[in-house]
């Protein structure tokens, strides 16, 4: 069964999301502050995150950082406040998606399985490329460096496969956008600001081809 971890230290709210999330068939985790939210985080793996920003002990955004430092799990952040200087922060904590409070429990639903979706969405099995010393296989879904393997998100790995397979060129925003989101029918493009800044964080430290962003167009690779 699919676990999801909700995390806020408001009763009320968390037993919402917990009988939403009952209904729709998962199974559900609690935790009411950022310690313990780690503790279940490293005691259930849970498939996904709901996690609010403000929490006593450590904040929600601290929870997003460590957790984002071990592990891929999907993260979807609550947060109070609005405006795209917010958006673009949660995403550069290295959160999958946010929801204003308050918010549709529909959406809610929505976005829980969308990010499910991502996680676990199959990336071509007949696609495979390199540039230098990278190099993608989607049949195993590994992405190396010289061998080495880079620990990338799934949507991650979709955007990079996206990129080196036209190595040199500038593949547009909005083709990447629909190769990192793939279900998704209008994806932010913050997202991809977001995750092409962590992708390029992990090319640069591994001495992969650079990432190159091209004012107004795209992103190239090498």
């Amino acid at each position: 069964m699919t676990t999801v971890l909700v995390v806020d230290d408001e009763p009320a709210m968390v037993g919402m999301i917990a009988a939403l999330l009952g209904e729709d068939g998962y199974e559900v985790v609690t935790a009411y502050d950022g310690e313990v939210a780690l503790r279940r985080h490293a005691d259930e793996r849970p498939d996904l995150i709901i996690l609010d920003r403000r929490l006593p002990r450590l904040s929600g955004d601290e929870v997003c950082r460590a957790v984002r430092a071990v592990a891929n799990t999907p993260i979807l952040m609550l947060t109070g406040e609005r405006g795209g200087e917010e958006r673009a922060r949660l995403l550069d904590l290295g959160a999958d998606d946010y929801l204003e409070k308050p918010f549709d429990r529909r959406e809610l639903s929505a976005r829980v399985r969308a990010l499910l979706r991502r996680a676990t969405a199959p990336v071509r099995a007949d696609v495979s490329a390199s540039l230098g010393d990278l190099s993608v296989d989607a049949r195993t879904h590994r992405a190396t460096v010289r061998g080495e393997a880079l620990d990338l998100t799934p949507t991650e790995f979709r955007l990079l496969a996206a990129l080196l397979a036209r190595p040199g060129e500038v593949v547009d925003r909005k083709a990447l956008l629909r190769a990192g989101w793939p279900d998704e029918r209008d994806p932010d493009p913050e997202w991809l600001k977001a995750h092409v800044a962590r992708l390029r964080s992990k090319l640069v430290a591994a001495g992969a081809p650079d990432l190159a962003n091209v004012r107004g167009v795209g992103y190239r690779l090498g």
